[in-house]
């Protein structure tokens, strides 16, 4: 391999979760949830990535924190992280001070998952007047959380935070911080993920995912060894798809089952827009045919086929699952993982060989 071709690596599997609102009391979701992660650390997924979202039936995870300090106390080897931790909705210092505890909990497990947060009506809980405001205090949070790894002692004078001299007796176990995750399915933010090594995962089509991660090898490749790279330190970056998925043992089965969950969840998705009339950024409608598009459901051998080709299309080298969404029962959430632990994992590892 050239000095400067792009590491391709074996297919890994994630998990993702938004923590989804249901009529249940919210301490079984929450059970059900962290028992997803307790099976996906049995099962050898490489992560388990949960949301951020407020006042949203989407998700009822108003802090990671909370949720990924439970899930280290229940798994061993599985990597966990938020995909992504809202930048703008924090305190640096807070920010900085609960990432470490994380990373030293789960003696070097965490993933960190960084952005601005997706929807300006979730910021302007926060206070935050508009879309700038937001980009500002996700860069001005994310240079204070640099700083601060590097330092015993921080010192920062910018446009919302002031620091001086303050002492720092807490610091990663990761060094210099814990890899660093961007989900983005946009191409000018494919050219800054790639120049600075970030992992990322998209939520477009395997068709589009292919050609922004063909711009990311390249970008990647002629960026690996400037100086000042966000995410220098992981040498083989993730190039990741989120997917859907319910396994049943029929085709039939599967998508009447999958695809009424699913259309649950795209209610969800869109609950916020519609409530306030905005527009719907991600292009995702309750009542469109075209929402089950982006659900995989079928029996373990349909399942195979079809995310063989997604994999194949994409070219992607991390496949994060949706395995419980909408009103999906957990009972059926667990046992569709399970299906596909035990008869789909298997044939797509052997497929990318």
């Amino acid at each position: 391999m050239p000095d400067n071709a792009f590491p391709e690596s074996p297919l890994e599997f994630g998990i993702f979760d938004w923590i989804e609102w249901s009529d249940r009391p919210a301490g079984e979701i929450f059970e059900h949830k962290l028992a997803i992660a307790e099976a996906a650390d049995r099962a050898g997924f490489y992560a388990w990535h949960v949301a951020e979202h407020q006042g949203t039936p989407l998700s009822i995870d108003g802090s990671p924190s909370l949720v990924l300090s439970a899930a280290i106390q229940r798994t061993k080897r599985l990597r966990l992280g938020a995909l992504t931790f809202c930048l703008p909705w924090y305190n640096p210092f807070r920010f900085y001070n609960e990432i470490c505890m994380l990373d030293q909990m789960s003696g070097g497990r965490i993933e960190l998952g960084v952005g601005r947060g997706v929807s300006p009506i979730e910021s302007a809980y926060f206070g935050m007047k508009s879309i700038d405001e937001s980009r500002e205090r996700y860069r001005e949070t994310l240079d204070v959380f640099f700083n601060a790894c590097g330092s015993r002692v921080l010192n920062h004078e910018g446009k919302y935070f002031s620091y001086k001299e303050l002492e720092l007796y807490v610091h990663p176990k990761q060094k210099p911080y814990p890899p660093l995750w961007f989900p983005s399915s946009d191409r000018n933010s494919i050219e800054f993920t790639a120049k600075h090594g970030y992992h990322t995962v998209l939520n477009t089509s395997a068709t589009e995912a292919g050609k922004l991660y063909a711009q990311y090898r390249e970008v990647w490749a002629k960026h690996r060894s400037d100086p000042g790279r966000h995410n220098a330190h992981v040498p083989a970056p993730k190039l990741g798809k989120s997917q859907h998925v319910f396994v049943a043992e029929s085709d039939a089965e599967a998508k009447r089952i999958g695809e009424a969950a699913y259309r649950v969840w795209s209610e969800h998705l869109t609950h916020l827009t519609r409530k306030y009339g905005k527009p719907d950024l991600l292009n995702v409608s309750p009542t469109s045919p075209a929402a089950v598009t982006r659900l995989v459901a079928g029996s373990p051998a349909t399942v195979t086929q079809e995310l063989s080709g997604i994999v194949r299309e994409s070219g992607i080298n991390y496949l994060v699952l949706v395995f419980s969404f909408g009103d999906l029962a957990p009972e059926r959430a667990m046992r569709s993982m399970s299906l596909f632990v035990e008869q789909v994992m298997p044939a797509l590892r052997l497929a990318r060989k």
